[in-house]
């Protein structure tokens, strides 16, 4: 088999019979599609016989959309220009649609095209987001909920972790040994990027041993469009807590995860923090940095509720951004501890550069906050 060259874009390998054009096999076609993107041939086997490291249940469609998605992360894992990213997808989704019209009989190419329409909208929908926020950003008009800060003895075992049972994607791994930071995200911080605007997980190598997770971290919420696998959780180190309807995790180094099945611009969706005073604590945030507040959303039905009195900061949107809950804690016998695997909530600070990092008074507020500028590229972290 081998591609046509009638035109001087690629196309789809076919297979010859007498010198007539018949139709070559999805496997041929999709291991043309992946290749172009840089995968090898391997996983378009490990996908074809369902081997996808799971239940044993994968697949080839869903192997292969995988496999798009997993070069769509490459691509996106390096900082991008405005308008990259989307012009990168969209000849994307170009290449599937010729392939699919070559072959509309074909149920993968079909899914791939259906991919990459779904990739580009969301895409688009989310440079425009930017487009409307970056000018408030800048001029400081609002500051912007960065992430979350982590201080743990094994970064290689958290990063992987995060990536491989969460889907999260490395976006920036430097330093090495106990000066290593690795920064993960669902897209990119830069809010210049097409994809970007995504809250951060910043993994820190600790300076000593980091074992105590305090109790000031209630969670971290995610959300992950197509479920979570228990045995990607167990395998990469983490370990299930419960699991119906919602999933309550703790990661390698300690951290409580909670991830729930749902679609969102920013799938890291909130941090819950346990405070003595939220009345005194949400002053305070709002005074210092500009936050907005309402009650929590508490949209997943088999998810506990946020307890009473609990609110919901963010900045310009709770649904599309990363978000901060405060809860009150009620159990008096027991002081509250940030630890030492928390380091912080990032606050991504506009207009003045000449920021630095800030610590609320944690007599006030309870947990120390990291206060970063937005740089020239409007990256934070």
């Amino acid at each position: 088999m081998r591609a046509s060259t009638a035109s001087r874009r690629p196309r789809a390998p076919v297979a010859r019979d007498g010198g007539r054009r018949g139709r070559a096999s999805a496997r041929a076609r999709a291991r043309w599609t992946i290749r172009r993107r840089g995968t090898s041939d391997d996983e378009v086997d490990r996908v074809e016989s369902g081997n996808d490291g799971g239940d044993g249940r994968g697949s080839r469609r869903d192997v292969v959309l995988a496999a798009f998605a997993s070069s769509i992360a490459t691509l996106g894992a390096r900082d991008a220009d405005a308008g990259e990213v989307l012009d990168s997808l969209t000849r994307m989704r170009e290449d599937a649609r010729l392939a699919y019209e070559e072959h509309p009989e074909d149920d993968v190419l079909k899914g791939q095209l259906n991919f990459f329409d779904k990739q580009v909208e969301k895409t688009r929908a989310n440079a425009d987001f930017l487009s409307e926020i970056r000018p408030m950003i800048e001029s400081g008009r609002t500051n912007y909920l960065g992430g979350i800060s982590f201080a743990v003895t094994d970064v290689q075992a958290e990063i992987d972790f995060w990536t491989k049972a969460l889907g999260m994607r490395v976006t920036r791994d430097v330093g090495s040994g106990a000066e290593r930071v690795a920064t993960l995200a669902y897209g990119q911080s830069s809010l210049t990027a097409d994809d970007g605007g995504k809250g951060v997980v910043e993994i820190r190598q600790a300076t000593g041993d980091a074992s105590d997770v305090g109790n000031v971290l209630s969670y971290v919420a995610v959300t992950v469009p197509f479920g979570l696998r228990v045995s990607q959780i167990y395998e990469s180190g983490g370990e299930l807590l419960y699991g119906f309807g919602f999933f309550d995790m703790r990661s390698p180094g300690g951290i409580p995860i909670r991830g729930q099945v749902a679609t969102r611009r920013d799938p890291l969706e909130v941090v819950a923090l346990n405070v003595q005073n939220v009345r005194d604590a949400e002053k305070f945030l709002i005074s210092e940095f500009g936050f907005k507040t309402q009650k929590p959303l508490d949209e997943n039905g088999y998810a506990p509720k946020s307890p009473s009195g609990s609110r919901l900061l963010y900045f310009v949107s709770p649904m599309k951004t990363f978000t901060l809950i405060l809860q009150p804690w009620r159990d008096r016998k027991t002081p509250l501890r940030v630890g030492n695997v928390l380091n912080g909530v990032v606050v991504a600070r506009g207009g003045d550069a000449t920021m630095v990092n800030a610590v609320a008074d944690a007599h006030v507020a309870t947990v120390p906050i990291l206060s970063r500028p937005v740089v020239n590229s409007l990256d934070y972290a």
